[in-house]
């Protein structure tokens, strides 16, 4: 076997290792296995490897340490290296590239999916040499199959015999990320492709398309966009004006329709399998491609539960944006998405660090009062440098694209923690609490209200340090204009304040309140109040009593269930007024604490420890 066909795939999971490996060799690709560094090396001093498939994280070194090794090393530099990583770590893609990698697969990923990539990869780094005879002229093509040994009439009576193929193309703005796509229909203007890839009418692409000679990439740009069901991928209209390779892909495409089986002409085939298909004007003939699903469904890019118009919406805008550049940072992948807009994990290619970018929802992005607020947030957060604070870098606009860069905080929220742990009824937990009351006088100074203080706003990076997040809705008070009117209900329903609900004039003590709540459930494990829908929990916060914390948690403290109940007192004037009252006394019940704990006592009078 040719050195194009073997495979070295390098990963520290044997089981994983194995499912991949016998998945390329049942497609007749030799592999080759290690897991790690020294295993590979081995590898490629006895095997003529053509391709290498590399995890970032070895037994013994990091994937980039070894790419770097080998880029260093001039009898192995030349040897295709691509990474094939899991989908929450994609932040260093663009290290990959600078490194020399040549391309960048994220798993888990469909076993076909996989094994069609690698071949596509394998072609590109192994194009057919041999030229293609087109209708016996002698004139040659790389992109119409070759068949020289079966006479014509031969070979179209075989033809008739195959099923219709699912014609797949991949798609990118930037060759950089690649989405799925399926041809719905065709013609010598262009093509109607389904893919989960978002564009405007204009917007330039690259289409790879997968031939038998290997793949073919050409340029195009986006002639219309067919949105009409929300629960369906996007059509894209494609047009490749003036260009003679989309013409002989569309001479081979055809070539394979005519060859289907004619017992079912291509028109009853259509009205049986698929509806029409939204259609697109163009010169030449339109051929309508009838693909199926497993049992009879059109075929769907995406196997989830159908969702509603604005999920599906927002979520395709999202993913569209990945890979994207917004002013001089790159959106690397999608991390998740609040009321106000989506975050990502971004490289800013100036300062060659990773940062998180907020991108405004498409839904708010037309809407002038949203844009102000969004804008809004971004200088509020601008004027809280505080090291339990994420920092923001810059905000920008890019086709329309409202964004800001922030500081990347990679870690847990509390949110995360009371599901791994049930509760956190610990000297970490007073911390956290002791933590944030800090934080959030120091942002009450600078006369601002967070208004939606709650366990997943409340971040614990990858060092330990705590930082408060999500300043979306915050408030400047005009300390001027203390009567100001309220703006309405604003908050999260678990840990929302009685006087936002009530629509009255807010100020720093309802941080208070949703900071009790945050810390009533993060000692106990439970939220200070439950409800089968968000009315009844608004309801139980204006008109009900919390149960003491005690009896949901009884290892929590007597003292510190009288410092979370009065911090959640329906009226503000019965709370903590400030938070310096509430830091001293945690902060002398915690010295206590420290002090019984070294005296291996394992009770303090009045405290229930």
């Amino acid at each position: 076997m040719s050195e194009k066909n073997e495979i070295l795939l390098i990963n520290r999971d044997k089981g994983f290792l194995e499912d991949m490996a016998g998945s390329l060799r049942q497609a007749e690709f030799k592999v080759h296995t290690a897991f790690g560094m020294h295993e590979a090396l081995l590898a490629l001093t006895f095997y003529p490897v053509g391709l290498i498939l590399c995890d970032n994280v070895l037994q013994d070194v990091t994937g980039y340490d070894f790419l770097r090794f080998l880029k260093n090393d001039p009898l192995r530099d030349s040897v295709p290296f691509v990474f094939f990583v899991p989908i929450n770590d994609q932040g260093h893609a663009f290290k990959a590239f600078e490194l020399g990698a040549d391309d960048f697969l994220v798993y888990p990923m469909e076993v076909e999916d996989f094994v069609s990539r690698i071949k596509e990869i394998m072609a590109l780094q192994y194009p057919a040499a041999k030229e293609i005879p087109v209708d016996g002229s002698g004139k040659a093509s790389p992109l119409l199959p070759a068949d020289t040994t079966t006479p014509p009439q031969e070979r179209r009576r075989a033809k008739r015999k195959q099923p219709l193929p699912n014609l797949k193309v991949s798609l990118s703005r930037d060759e950089i990320l690649w989405m799925p796509g399926r041809i719905k229909n065709f013609s010598l203007d262009g093509m109607l492709v389904i893919t989960s890839l978002l564009g405007k009418p204009g917007v330039s692409l690259i289409v790879k398309f997968s031939l038998p000679q290997g793949v073919v990439t050409i340029k195009g740009h986006i002639k219309h966009v067919a949105f009409d069901d929300f629960r369906q991928p996007v059509g894209l209209g494609v047009t490749f004006p003036e260009n003679s390779a989309w013409r002989e892909i569309n001479d081979y495409f055809t070539s394979l329709i005519n060859s289907a089986d004619p017992g079912t002409s291509k028109k009853e085939s259509c009205e049986q399998q698929t509806p029409s298909p939204p259609q697109w004007t163009g010169a030449g003939k339109t051929v309508f491609l009838p693909y199926q699903g497993s049992e009879g469904e059109d075929f769907l890019l995406s196997d989830s539960a159908p969702r509603t118009e604005e999920e599906t919406y927002e979520s395709r805008f999202y993913h569209s944006l990945v890979g994207k550049q917004l002013g001089s940072y790159k959106a690397v992948c999608f991390i998740g998405s609040g009321s106000m807009g989506g975050v990502f994990k971004g490289w800013d290619s100036a300062l060659e660090r990773e940062v998180a970018l907020k991108v405004i929802s498409f839904e708010l992005s037309s809407q002038e009062t949203f844009r102000e607020m969004f804008i809004k947030e971004a200088r509020l957060i601008s004027k809280l440098d505080h090291p339990n604070i994420a920092h923001i870098y810059s905000i920008g606009d890019t086709d329309g694209i409202l964004f800001f860069a922030m500081e990347l905080i990679a870690g847990e929220t509390l949110s995360d923690l009371i599901i791994e742990h049930g509760n956190l009824n610990t000297l970490k937990g007073l911390d956290y609490l002791l933590t944030v009351c800090q934080t959030l006088d120091f942002v009450r100074q600078k006369n601002i209200i967070h208004r939606d203080i709650k366990p997943e706003n409340i971040v614990i990076n990858d060092k330990g340090v705590l930082k408060i997040v999500d300043f979306g809705v915050a408030k400047k008070i005009d300390v001027n204009a203390p009567g100001e009117m309220p703006e309405g209900i604003v908050g999260s329903p678990l840990y929302i304040s009685p006087e936002s609900i009530s629509g009255h004039v807010i100020d720093h003590r309802s941080d208070i309140y949703s900071l009790g709540a945050t810390f009533y459930h993060v000692f106990t494990g439970y939220p200070p109040f439950e409800g089968d829908d968000a009315k009844t929990i608004l309801l139980h916060h204006l008109n009900s009593k919390s149960r003491p914390l005690k009896e949901r948690n009884p290892k929590v403290s007597v003292f510190l269930s009288r410092v979370i109940e009065k911090m959640m007192a329906k009226d503000p004037q019965e709370r903590y007024q400030n938070y310096k009252t509430i830091v001293q006394e945690l902060q002398s019940f915690r010295s206590m604490v420290i002090q019984a704990k070294k005296k291996k006592n394992s009770f303090l009078p009045g405290t229930g420890q």
